[in-house]
């Protein structure tokens, strides 16, 4: 029995592939980063000021465990502390220099998937962020 006219091989192919891509586009954001440090801070007199990411990936294989996270002044890296009872979410203390009054900077996440033979290390970074700290 042939197929009536408007559900021929013709007409279910573009849906089909309309459905690919839409499965396809769904998974092109592995990863999300949220900034938990506030816009502006108050200024300390140990100059040192918290700073707190969530980051959550959706690629295959990756160890949350493992993850390594870091925040990036000035092209230094300054490690984070995964948080105990928090999914997902790093804090650090961080010093800023004196006279500064905002400080540009990045997250970035170190983490491993696997490959064929090996696991492949790489990393994420964040947006670029601004810390406005008021002068003393």
């Amino acid at each position: 029995m042939p197929l009536p006219r408007t559900m021929g091989p013709m007409n279910v192919r573009p849906l089909a592939v309309a459905i690919l891509g839409a499965l396809a586009l769904a998974g092109c954001v592995p990863t999300s980063v949220s900034n938990l440090t506030p816009r502006t801070v108050a200024a300390t007199p140990t100059r040192t000021y918290p700073f707190e990411v969530t980051w959550d990936t959706s690629r295959r294989g990756v160890n949350a465990d493992a993850v390594k996270a870091w925040v990036v002044i000035d092209g230094v890296l300054y490690p984070m502390t995964r948080v105990p009872v928090a999914l997902n979410r790093w804090e650090a203390l961080v010093p800023v220099p004196e006279g500064r009054t905002y400080v540009p900077y990045k997250y970035r996440f170190d983490y491993s998937i696997p490959g064929v033979v090996s696991k492949t290390p790489t990393s994420e970074w964040s947006a670029e962020y601004r810390l406005v700290v008021p002068p003393q």
